[in-house]
């Protein structure tokens, strides 16, 4: 057994890598049933599951996808697709085993809490016995590798399939000694574990390929004469399968336990499983490059006379350290795909539940974001997923009633737009309708019947975001309690991004979040207020004004900025009033930031000085840093000091109904 403190990392990652492959390949066999490619997937997380929890010794773990090895591995050999229970059995399996696997993440016993037994039972009701043309196949024509070559006139292509006595307690070693003694007769061309990655073998079955001139009784011999082997056979492997069928299999989908061809690329050096923490510390120590590279730029530019090497030089330094900070970052960021594989099994129960027909696209799933971005985006997603699903998506029913087919089409995509992502949820659903959503605002009190007839498209949408507000007419555990699209909006905002609706009646709905492409770094503009200061995302930056070069004007006690035809509220750090005007009273700020804020409205942001543009590098920080700021993040100046990161959408402190310049 390994040390499980040691590889426990190691073990939940894969573990979890294994689990959202399995369920991708449920919900492709519930759309197809003979899928062929996700019977072999199924089989192959069962057997890495199985491996990797038995070295670590979950024991629960290794029985129940033991058995589920052992059902499909009869299942992908027949005809006519899997039987219709097996989704409901394979779904119920993914929950047990997810639940084991974070129970371990949380420091629990999984062994004591998963009982294996009953899925196992079930699982076994699904395969009949083995037919004999079905033995001979487990043995000898099915899951055939990719082949380091084919057998050569006057070769066999021989299998050999050797289990593992019970009392054998290093597979691995078994496993090297079984490759080393077939290759005196031939050419190990395949086999199970890959050879090349046999010192991570954990199974019972040892599986290889050989191509040879000598006869199966040699091969058969020799293989027990390795010891520790219960049983071994040996049959010729015919070219193609048998009754002319396709080998099984998807070698590019294969994890590290599957058959593989001798002498190919190992997949493990491809990459390697970095810490989250040590990225974070990495990028810490970067931040502070960063700000010596800006000092030693200061002095640089005082000294260029004095030293007039020293100009090219600190160039040079910039460059490097530049091409630094963007090799980090782009270290941290990881494909948008580890969340949206989540899906299919989420929409899959939903719908089932809704008694509701939904075919899920996933698009763009290998954008690439922050990881810290990636890691906070499943909740939201979740909230509009389900939201689809409930209130967008008509049942069969109403849709062929609608000219509609019975199924509905949800979408997830994610694409790239300049230094943004923006993740879309669509669905073709009956849209947004305002006027139910005015009567029910006016119920609610959030309008009165003036205004909520005078509600568009546009601002039905806008109050679905609202605290509190929802159109179900009772409370269930998917819907009605009014806190989904506000939390989608105020955990999308928490990474710097904004969330918006579009929708069309009878058409459908799009719910698009525009994230940041990173939070590592940013562009920004520094400013000062009352000698602190602050940085404000340049992205945000509309311009930025003299205060003693404009009037000020005061409606209903509320400052405001009058620029282009348009007056706009003016605040302080805070979101509150800057300033105490009385009549013409010239005001203390020296300049206005005008910024982009939420929804598409502008506001002015009230300031002392502006220091000037600079290149930051984030660190997230709790809102309680500040009181008196809405910070959504912590930067370190060369000077040492803290300049806070400003929310520009928590800025927004409203303008007096009715106001125009």
């Amino acid at each position: 057994m390994l040390d499980q403190h040691e590889y426990l990392p190691a073990f939940l990652a894969e573990a979890r890598e294994h689990l959202q492959t399995l369920g991708l390949a449920i919900v492709r066999i519930e759309a197809s049933p003979d899928d062929r490619p996700a019977a072999d997937t199924i089989f192959r997380v069962a057997h890495s599951l199985k491996g990797m929890s038995a070295a670590m010794g979950f024991g629960a773990i290794a029985e129940l996808t033991h058995a589920m090895e052992d059902v499909f591995e009869l299942l992908r050999q027949r005809s006519g697709g899997l039987p219709p229970d097996a989704i409901d059995v394979l779904s119920a399996c993914l929950d047990a085993l997810e639940g084991a696997v974070e129970r371990i993440a949380e420091g629990g016993d999984a062994d004591a809490e998963l009982d294996p037994a009953p899925l196992v039972e079930r699982l076994r009701l699904l395969a009949r016995e083995r037919t004999p043309a079905q033995e001979l196949a487990r043995d000898g024509d099915v899951a055939l590798p990719d082949l380091a070559r084919q057998p050569v006139a006057g070769e066999a292509l021989l299998h050999v399939a050797a289990d593992l006595a019970e009392e054998c307690q290093m597979p691995a070693v078994r496993a090297f000694m079984l490759f080393e003694a077939l290759r005196a007769h031939g050419d190990l061309v395949g086999g199970v574990p890959a050879p090349d990655m046999v010192e991570r073998f954990a199974g019972r079955r040892v599986e290889a390929w050989v191509a040879t001139r000598a006869e199966a009784s040699s091969l058969e011999e020799s293989a027990r004469a390795v010891g520790e082997f219960a049983d071994v056979r040996v049959r010729e492997q015919r070219l193609p399968a048998i009754d002319g069928a396709e080998p099984c299999g998807d070698p590019a989908a294969a994890g590290p336990a599957a058959p593989s061809a001798v002498g190919a690329t190992p997949r493990a050096g491809a990459s390697v499983r970095v810490d989250a923490e040590r990225l974070d510390e990495l990028l810490h120590l970067l931040g502070e490059l960063v700000q010596h590279r800006t000092t030693v730029e200061a002095l640089a530019a005082e000294a260029v006379d004095a030293v007039p090497a020293l100009g090219p030089a600190v160039q040079r330094l910039a460059r490097t350290s530049q091409a630094l900070q963007e090799t980090v970052t782009r270290v941290r960021m990881v494909p948008v795909e580890s969340v949206f594989l989540r899906f299919p099994r989420v929409a899959r129960d939903l719908a089932a539940r809704l008694g509701k027909q939904v075919e899920l696209r996933l698009q763009g799933a290998d954008t690439e974001l922050d990881r810290t971005v990636v890691d906070a985006l499943g909740d939201p997603l979740v909230h509009l997923v389900r939201n689809a699903l409930d209130h967008g998506l008509e049942t069969p029913a109403e849709r062929v009633a609608g000219g509609k087919p019975p199924t509905g089409v949800l979408e997830l995509s994610a694409r790239h737009a300049g230094g943004h992502v923006i993740v879309a949820v669509r669905d073709d659903g009956r849209g947004i309708d305002p006027l139910l959503i005015a009567h029910t605002a006016v119920a609610r009190g959030l309008l009165d019947v003036e205004a909520a007839d005078a509600l568009d498209a546009a601002g039905a949408a806008e109050l679905l975001f609202a605290p509190g507000f929802s159109t179900a007419p009772e409370t269930t555990d998917l819907s009605g309690r009014g806190v989904g699209m506000h939390a989608v909006r105020e955990g999308v905002r928490a990474l710097g991004g904004e969330v918006s609706l579009v929708s069309t009646p009878d058409e459908g709905t799009v719910a698009s979040l525009r994230l940041p492409l990173t939070l590592a770094s940013i562009a920004a503009l520094l400013v000062t207020v009352d000698e602190l200061p602050y940085a404000i995302p340049l992205e945000r930056v509309a311009r930025t004004v003299r205060l003693d070069a404009v009037e000020v004007r005061t409606v209903r006690g509320a400052p405001l900025l009058p620029l282009g035809g348009e007056l706009l509220p003016l605040c302080d750090v805070a979101g509150r009033s800057p300033l105490a005007v009385t009549g013409q009273r010239t005001p203390s700020p020296g300049y206005a930031v005008v910024l982009n804020a939420a929804n598409g409205r502008r506001i002015a942001l009230a300031v002392s000085s502006l220091e000037g543009q600079r290149e930051l590098v984030t660190r997230r920080l709790p809102r309680s840093v500040s009181p008196r700021a809405s910070a959504a993040a912590g930067a370190v100046l060369p000077d040492g000091q803290v300049a806070l990161v400003l929310d520009c959408d928590s800025l927004s402190p409203g303008q007096p109904e009715g106001v125009t310049a």
